[in-house]
């Protein structure tokens, strides 16, 4: 799916079912996940956020983006990603599946991660970094936990920078320092092998979406 025809009828695709606003509005019931794939399969099911230059064969922007998309695709455990070639021959079912696993494994992602948390000389903490090897990082905040978790130290309106898959940044929307951390997630998109955009992103319990980027060349 391209940023052209991303806006379609959702009745063109199953994909539809990846639009953000599900993932954060639906009301869920989150038992403990029951992966019963886990040590079974060499690779699992995975929404990822990535580039708009990947050009993954199914994908879609994320709202109010130029360059960060969602696509599904099948993991590797060490890591390794590859996108889903088409969706021909998959129902509706594969398509719940495949994204309720994800986000199971997402949120069992996230109660593992244990954030940096970057304090000012009071003591305040100003901003949170998530980082990890699991490609996945990013697909956190996709994860009603998320939300949950970071509102509770910033406030209900969180701004995110995604300058890779496997690692984010979290701030307060009001009285933010993201100009001093700039050069950092700059330098942090510039040299990862699994780089996703320069954009920020605003997340609420509205949903997600970009607000900006911290690119001065990107003509926003």
């Amino acid at each position: 799916m391209s940023q052209q025809n991303a806006t379609a009828p959702i009745e063109r695709t199953h994909f539809h079912l990846l639009k953000v606003a599900l993932f954060l509005m639906t009301s869920l019931t989150w038992n403990t996940p029951s992966l019963h794939a886990v040590g079974t399969n060499s690779s699992y099911p995975g929404i990822l956020l990535g580039g708009a230059f990947e050009r993954p064969p199914i994908h879609r922007f994320l709202e109010g983006s130029r360059h960060t998309i969602l696509f599904p695709a099948r993991i590797t455990e060490n890591g390794v990603s590859e996108p889903l070639a088409s969706e021909s021959g998959l129902n509706a079912k594969y398509w719940d599946n495949f994204i309720r696993e994800s986000l199971e494994r997402a949120s069992l992602l996230l109660a593992t991660l244990d954030p940096l948390m970057v304090r000012d000389r009071a003591g305040v903490i100003q901003m949170a970094v998530l980082s990890s090897d699991n490609p996945m990082v990013a697909s956190c905040i996709l994860t009603h936990g998320f939300l949950q978790r970071f509102s509770a130290i910033f406030g209900p309106e969180l701004l995110i920078a995604i300058p890779s898959r496997n690692k984010i940044y979290v701030f307060p929307k009001l009285a933010n320092r993201i100009a001093s951390a700039i050069p950092t997630i700059h330098d942090d998109h510039l040299i990862s092998p699994m780089p996703v955009s320069s954009e920020i992103f605003e997340l609420s319990a509205k949903g997600l979406h970009s607000v900006g980027t911290l690119d001065p060349d990107d003509g926003r």
